[in-house]
């Protein structure tokens, strides 16, 4: 494939510690069937950091890359002790080309912040995020400990301790999966009366095996759009609301992409996702999200102690994770807002009979959250500046519609055979271990 020898990687998520403090159900990384972490040390060890540090000064020298961005993740990254991130990046100053810049971010579930990490992450300059989900309610129905019992409790006490950090000096960006069963404006008012200033809301990972759904199959007057239903609820408080208000990626990234503009994110949008995942092992993979398509899925034999950043790059699922937003499945060719949704997340896409050869399990709410966001977009312009951007209004129906028209004249995308080369995850896991 032509293009991919253009891909490159730009930000890694670091899984530094393979066990966790909790064990909430929707976890991709412990309970979607994949156990490969069951066979990778606990912590990233010093070999594994400075054989991933020479990987990237290489990768980065090769394509001129002037800006690195480093994501700890687990697991619980806290796991790992404090010596590991005053190590860590001691070892990137002492590597990697003082030209490049480079950032930290850490995602936590929160219960082990204290007034001493929150001082060493001042110090080392990283900048922390923590997972909750809403009320004690919404967020306890998942996210649990190891004996079932929920976590809300520790996880504000960390948050708060976080926010009243004179170190820190910032409220931590909150990462919530949505629970559609929630209610919408009960989570967001709870977030803003905790004093959260910035929300990433995420949809629970599911492969159409678990949640099969099709844009263009069934009554074309059926609506059944619940998590676009629960964002619009949450859309249309926040859009009207004074500022200062909380930040969520999730609008701005749909707005930005609807007046033309276009950032990098992997759930929407039209650029390449420059990011690769590097496991406590070594081992350099494509996005975790992607266990949930089976057990190894991510599995490709390639390693920072025995292979380039490149040579990652070279895997095909490492290639179709990158490229996800360009290469749609026929019927996401077809729709009038691909430009905005981007055919949504890689890994909602999969199923076993055609790999990712499909829409997201989300179409239709991304389809009714993104026209209904447009539409309140129209009604704050000017008619002209709406001709200039070439948008207009449309229904949910409006978009069914246009793609079954365009559907009947699309031929099949001339990458096909790529896009279902991932059928049947687990045969695929036992090439990989073999």
């Amino acid at each position: 494939m032509e293009e991919a020898a253009k891909l490159k990687c730009n930000f890694v998520v670091l899984k530094i510690a393979s066990r966790c403090n909790l064990n909430c159900s929707y976890c991709i990384m412990y309970n979607v069937g994949d156990d490969t972490y069951k066979k990778q040390p606990k912590v990233m060890s010093d070999k594994t950091v400075d054989a991933l540090l020479n990987r990237i000064k290489k990768h980065c020298l090769k394509h001129d890359i002037k800006i690195f961005d480093f994501s700890f993740h687990g697991g619980e990254p806290l796991l790992a002790g404090p010596e590991f991130f005053i190590k860590f990046i001691q070892k990137v100053k002492e590597i990697l080309p003082p030209h490049i810049q480079i950032s930290y971010t850490l995602q936590t579930n929160g219960i082990l912040i204290s007034d001493e990490w929150c001082d060493l992450f001042a110090k080392l300059n990283i900048f922390i995020a923590v997972s909750l989900d809403g009320t004690p309610a919404a967020n306890d129905k998942f996210r649990v400990d190891h004996a079932g019992r929920g976590s809300y409790k520790a996880i504000v006490s960390g948050l708060k301790i976080a926010q009243r950090s004179k170190a820190l000096n910032y409220s931590p960006n909150i990462l919530s999966v949505i629970n559609v069963e929630s209610d919408p404006t009960e989570v967001y008012n709870h977030f803003k009366s905790l004093g959260v200033q910035s929300v990433d809301f995420i949809l629970p990972h599911q492969i159409h095996e678990e949640k099969p759904l099709s844009i263009y199959e069934g009554d074309i007057n059926f609506e059944a759009t619940p998590y676009g239903d629960w964002l619009v609820k949450i859309f249309d408080q926040w859009f009207y609301e004074k500022k200062p208000r909380p930040e969520i990626r999730f609008f701005d990234v749909i707005i930005a992409c609807i007046l033309g503009m276009d950032v990098p994110f992997e759930y929407l949008g039209g650029q390449k996702n420059e990011i690769l995942v590097i496991e406590t092992n070594g081992g350099i993979e494509a996005v975790d999200s992607l266990k949930a398509c089976g057990n190894g899925f991510t599995k490709n034999g390639v390693n920072v102690a025995t292979h380039d950043i490149d040579e990652a790059l070279e895997n095909e699922l490492a290639q179709v994770y990158s490229m996800s937003h360009q290469l749609l499945c026929k019927q996401c060719s077809c729709c009038p807002i691909k430009n905005v949704c981007g055919g949504g997340f890689l890994p909602d896409r999969y199923s076993k009979q055609n790999g990712f050869n499909n829409p997201s399990v989300y179409c239709k709410d991304l389809t009714r959250i993104i026209t209904h966001i447009q539409n309140a977009i129209i009604d704050c312009l000017d008619p002209v500046d709406t001709a200039v951007l070439e948008i207009k209004k449309l229904t949910y129906l409006d978009v069914r519609k246009s793609i079954i028209k365009k559907m009947n004249v699309t031929a099949e995308p001339t990458y096909l055979a790529l896009l279902e080369k991932f059928k049947q995850a687990d045969q695929i896991y036992e090439k990989n271990i073999a």
